[in-house]
């Protein structure tokens, strides 16, 4: 699909540069030397996005934005400058008057990624725009009133959230039984919407199974009295497949029975895997790399793309892949390798040797085979409390309060646990939870324990109060907080406070959401932070074949500075894919694991029985 950018600077050079760095991309550049310029070019043309410098003559860029939004609603706005007041900015970004900023100097992968989720988020805000009052639709909507309590559901949303619609009317859409967002979220979506205006923002959706799903969500007002709630989701693997079986039942006539049977057929199946083994003996991370691409470019990007091994990989083929596709699949795969590769000098000809495989009867889940085929530990399956101790199966564990969600690294060995937002009710305090936790981690482990909190999720008190005891304590761990790039960034005194004051209680500093804040991999590697938290959309764009040996090359340039990549949401396989071909340090996820108490955690110990 062609779209129209617009780039907005009164130096030709920042144009030129940001010109050569879209080349490739099919997008019809437009270019502005001023903010007037710019409105008269939107005045004639359709904008889907526009990349503005802060600092021009006459009009800056935060006012073009604000006048931009009022002018063509529907157009992302990125700021673009070296020179801003980070105060002001993220008034301007809380307002909606700016929907990203990037820091000059930028860097050309996270720029292009940024421009590539802003195209996304366009499409949202134009499909809002149009949808108006239609909720017949299947873009997963919410209608709220003016309370933000929920009066309708349409059956995209039910169908993600896995409930049914009754289970959502009357729940307040800031209340924890359907979403996971801050307090003050509530506050400055309240404010835009009054004003008649369409917030967007990144929102965290549970709902009855408390799931955490990741969209980006426009929400718009219907006069006074309602709120339209529409969402694309981060990750596109949330919605569960139909009951073919019922749909057959409404059709008659034997051309639709057909096609329906086909689908039901194609439902039926399980994915599948297809090995690509290298006939040499010695791999290198760097031609695994190399072969990688080659794959992604044989597949079309089509598929997920999985190296256990530097000279293996696993394609994973869904379902309804069916066996012309498979072999066509296979011939082009040869075909790609025909061609010899130029490695350090020399011209190399590998031969791939592939086959099929399929999930063994005996393993329930197909992403429990997946995990199997990785070489990462088996996922603990929480086994329901029996309705009587007598009841319990010798050996078996029933599972307690004091419960936390386990981090993995890439060989899926247990390195921390992400503390859960307050202590469980049985515990008047962190205390007990800590202890308990402790115990069991010190029984089963002989390596220091490391605990993670997240500032979003977490009071400051809260992160005080469990800080302070940790550093009191006897017990051997540690503590990383991971905290917003506002925190971060900000110069103002009750911030710097804070963070010298958790450096003082020996806890490593995070920053969040790295690919989706306004920091660049520049001021990163200059900040006082040891670790980086990965934004789910990062490791979507990194499984693209354009952008995978900058985004590796970004993540190296962090691991040479010493800093811990931490990934997770690991809620779907697109992501883990990602996060395995990139190296990150840790991980955490659905996918990987639900949250789980003290007594299951000796299942991820090397002695540990999975029953």
């Amino acid at each position: 699909m062609q779209h129209n950018i617009l780039l907005v600077d009164d130096e030709a050079g920042i144009i030129h540069a940001i010109r050569r760095m879209l080349r490739s991309e099919p997008f019809t550049i437009y270019e502005a030397g001023n903010a007037d310029e710019a409105l008269a070019v939107i005045a004639r043309h359709d904008i889907d996005l526009m990349v503005t410098d802060f600092k021009m003559p006459g009009m800056t860029g935060l006012e073009l934005c604000r006048k931009v939004r009022k002018q063509s609603p529907t157009t992302y706005r990125l700021l673009l400058s070296g020179q801003v007041d980070y105060g002001e900015l993220r008034r301007a970004w809380a307002d909606g008057d700016v929907h990203r900023f990037v820091a000059k100097p930028w860097d050309n992968l996270l720029l292009t990624m940024d421009i590539k989720e802003g195209l996304k988020q366009h499409a949202l805000l134009e499909r809002m725009h149009i949808l108006g009052q239609q909720l017949q639709t299947e873009q997963p909507t919410l209608l709220t009133d003016s309370n933000w309590i929920v009066r309708l559901a349409n059956a995209p949303m039910c169908r993600a959230l896995q409930c049914e619609e009754q289970d959502l009317l009357g729940v307040n859409l800031f209340a924890q039984a359907l979403s996971a967002m801050p307090v003050a979220l509530e506050t400055e979506v309240t404010r835009q919407v009054e004003d008649g205006n369409t917030w967007l923002g990144h929102f965290n959706l549970t709902g009855p199974s408390q799931q955490k799903h990741q969209a980006w969500m426009a929400i718009a007002p219907l006069g006074e009295q309602y709120r339209l709630c529409s969402c694309n989701w981060v990750s596109e693997d949330l919605n569960p497949a139909r009951d073919i079986s019922d749909e057959l039942k409404r059709y008659s006539g034997e051309h639709h029975r057909q096609r329906l049977q086909q689908a039901a057929d194609q439902a039926s199946r399980q994915p599948q895997l297809m090995v690509v083994s290298l006939t040499a003996q010695d791999v290198s991370m760097d031609l695994s790399a190399m072969c990688y691409e080659r794959l992604q470019a044989a597949t079309d990007d089509l598929y997920e793309i999985y190296s256990p091994e530097p000279h293996t990989f696993l394609i994973l083929l869904p379902a309804a892949v069916s066996p012309q596709q498979m072999q066509m699949l296979q011939d082009n795969i040869l075909q790609d390798f025909t061609q010899t590769m130029s490695f350090q000098g020399q011209n190399l000809l590998l031969t791939p040797e592939i086959s099929i495989e399929q999930k063994p009867a005996d393993i329930a889940d197909w992403s429990e085979w997946l995990r199997q085929r990785l070489g990462l530990k088996t996922q603990p399956q929480p086994q329901a409390a029996a309705e009587t101790p007598s009841a319990q199966p010798s050996g078996q564990t029933v599972a307690n309060a004091f419960t936390a969600l386990p981090v993995f690294n890439q060989q899926g060995e247990l390195v921390a646990l992400q503390v859960p937002a307050s202590p469980p009710r049985e515990a008047t305090d962190w205390s007990a939870w800590l202890d308990e936790i402790a115990r069991a981690w010190h029984q089963d482990f002989n390596r220091d324990l490391q605990f993670i909190m997240t500032a979003a999720e977490h009071s400051d008190d809260n992160i005080r109060a469990f800080a302070t005891l940790l550093r009191s304590s006897a017990i051997r761990a540690s503590l990383t907080i991971i905290l917003g790039e506002d925190c971060v960034l900000s110069q103002e005194e009750a911030d710097l406070s804070w963070r010298d004051e958790l450096r003082n209680l020996g806890c490593r500093l995070f920053i969040a959401n790295f690919g989706r804040s306004f920091v660049n991999s520049r001021q990163l590697l200059s900040l006082p932070v040891q670790g980086v938290c990965l934004a789910p959309e990062f490791l979507t764009h990194m499984r693209n074949s354009k952008s995978l040996p900058q985004s590796r090359r970004l993540l190296q340039r962090m691991h040479d500075h010493k800093l811990v990549i931490y990934a997770p949401n690991m809620d779907n396989t697109e992501s883990l894919a990602s996060a395995h071909q990139s190296n990150v340090d840790w991980l955490s996820g659905s996918l990987l694991s639900a949250t789980v108490s003290s007594d299951q955690l000796a299942w991820f110990s090397s002695a540990g029985e999975i029953g």
